[in-house]
């Protein structure tokens, strides 16, 4: 075998997260749509957003089909969450990103550990992905703090708070 075990638990780990990741910004953006008509964020953090962790997770399901393994996909968590506001998301959002990011460096560290620098060298190019949504996280939080009740204003510029062009066209040519 190519791949030790640990590594696989960890990118099959990865590959729930990311869908996590998904269903939490799926219901965040249904949730923030009906209750603050935030419709023009809706439309671009949908598509733009995310609809790209899934694409994520098959960055990591590649890593293993490269190497014949057979992912596994885990089963995500419900989420019914509810927000006072949209700070109080993306703070959320925030801390579950860091834990993915850790994560992340967790399952690099152990490939390298277990000499599977194959993968190593493919989680690398997946936190550097990953990085630029943490930085759209950052921004999105810093950007509700400045608006503040100002939702109105939030959903108009939604379009320019927008940073992942970049990973977006990668992801969809991968």
């Amino acid at each position: 075998m190519f791949v030790s075990q640990t590594t696989i638990d960890n990118i099959n780990d990865l590959i729930k997260r990311f869908f996590q990741h998904n269903r939490a910004w799926d219901n965040f953006l249904g949730f923030s749509n009906i209750e603050w008509a935030l419709h023009n964020f809706n439309v671009v953090f949908h598509s733009g957003l995310a609809h790209l962790y899934p694409l994520l997770a098959d960055v990591c399901s590649d890593m293993l089909l490269d190497f014949n393994v057979v992912p596994k996909y885990g089963t995500t968590e419900a989420d019914f969450r509810t927000y006072e506001d949209i700070e109080d998301f993306f703070l959320i959002n925030i801390e579950e990103h860091k834990a993915t990011y850790e994560a992340i460096c967790k399952a690099r560290k152990e490939a390298i550990d277990n000499g599977d620098i194959n993968i190593a060298m493919e989680i690398d190019r997946l936190l550097r992905m990953f990085n630029k949504f943490i930085a759209q996280a950052i921004l999105l939080k810093d950007k509700a703090e400045v608006y503040g009740d100002n939702l109105w204003a939030f959903d108009a510029y939604a379009q320019q708070f927008y940073i992942l062009e970049d990973v977006k066209e990668e992801l969809d040519n991968d």
